[in-house]
């Protein structure tokens, strides 16, 4: 698990991905909508709510994805 301090101050904890997250979110059709389904489900956050975040907290929780 990685803990992510989002701009606002909330700590959101990113899960490690299963073989069930990638088998879904290799359904997708872009690897944006690839990052977005696999953040939110390992945040338990909604797709809306990634969707909502500024580009800052958007690209430090795909750096705690591929990383």
């Amino acid at each position: 698990m990685k803990e992510i301090r989002l701009e606002n101050g909330e700590v959101l904890v990113m899960s490690e991905p299963t073989v069930r997250v990638l088998k879904n979110a290799d359904k997708k059709d872009s690897d944006m909508e690839k990052a977005i389904y696999m953040i939110a489900t390992l945040t338990n956050k909604t797709e809306n709510e990634i969707e909502e975040l500024g580009l800052k907290d958007f690209m430090a929780l795909q750096k705690a994805l591929s990383g």
